[in-house]
C-alpha cells in the first residue's frame, strides 16, 4: 500500500485529486475526491479511455501514460505520468499558465495548441473532454512548450443522449473539431478574464 498525505499533493479537482507518488517522482496518482458516483467512475472511465486509444496507437508521446490501479491509504487510485518539464518541474497546465502567469506569450501559446489540435484529428486521437486545466505544457530547454492531454476519459466522457459520436468515426472527428476549436477560443476569453479567477482561488 502507498501512503499519501497533503505533502504529496498536486491539485484538486472537483471530480479528484493528483498526488505525487512518493516513490516514482515521474509519476502520480489520482484519488476520487469523495464517494458520490461520478468520482469514482472518473478513474475508470479515464482507464478505458486510455486503453481504448492504445488499440489504435501504439506511440502516444501527447497523452499521459496510465498503468492500472494501485491501493493508497486514501483509496483506491490510478497511476499515470506525472509530466514535467525537462528542468525537472512538474509542468504547469494551460489553465496555469493562462491565468497566473504575469506575462505569456499568449499568441504563441495560441499556435502551439493549435497544431496539438491539428495533429490529434489527423491522427484521430478522440479526447473529447479537452478544456484548459486537462491540458500540460511540458516546456522544453530552449522554452518552446510540448502540449500533453493529461485526462483521457475520451469517448468515456461523451455525454450525448445517445452517444453516436463515440463509434461512428465521422461523427467522431466532427465532435472532436468543435472540442479542439472551443478549447482554442477559449485561451484569449480566460485571459481577458482571468482576474476573476485569481480572486476566486484566494
Amino acid at each position: 500500500m502507498i501512503f499519501l498525505d497533503e505533502a504529496n499533493l498536486i491539485s484538486r479537482g472537483q471530480l479528484r485529486s493528483c498526488y505525487q507518488h512518493p516513490e516514482n517522482m515521474d509519476r502520480i496518482i489520482k484519488i476520487p475526491a469523495g464517494d458520490k458516483k461520478e468520482c469514482l467512475a472518473a478513474n475508470i472511465s479515464e482507464l478505458k479511455g486510455y486503453h481504448s486509444l492504445m488499440l489504435k496507437h501504439t506511440d502516444l508521446f501527447c497523452v499521459s501514460h496510465c498503468y492500472g490501479f494501485i491501493r493508497t491509504n486514501l483509496g483506491r487510485g490510478l497511476e499515470c505520468d506525472c509530466i514535467r518539464d525537462e528542468s525537472g518541474r512538474i509542468s504547469k497546465t494551460l489553465w496555469d499558465i493562462v491565468i497566473f502567469e504575469d506575462d505569456p506569450d499568449i499568441d504563441y501559446i495560441i499556435k502551439v495548441i493549435e497544431n496539438f489540435c491539428d495533429y490529434l484529428i489527423s491522427e484521430k486521437i478522440f479526447l473529447f473532454d479537452l478544456n484548459l486545466k486537462n491540458v500540460a505544457l511540458r516546456q522544453l530547454s530552449d522554452g518552446s512548450y510540448q502540449p500533453t492531454a493529461i485526462d483521457l476519459k475520451g469517448v468515456y466522457d461523451n455525454h450525448e443522449l445517445i452517444p453516436v459520436s463515440s463509434y461512428f468515426e465521422f461523427l467522431g472527428r466532427k465532435k472532436l473539431k468543435r472540442r479542439c476549436s472551443q478549447l482554442i477560443d477559449r485561451i484569449p476569453y480566460f485571459r481577458e478574464i482571468r482576474m476573476e479567477f485569481q480572486k476566486s482561488s484566494k
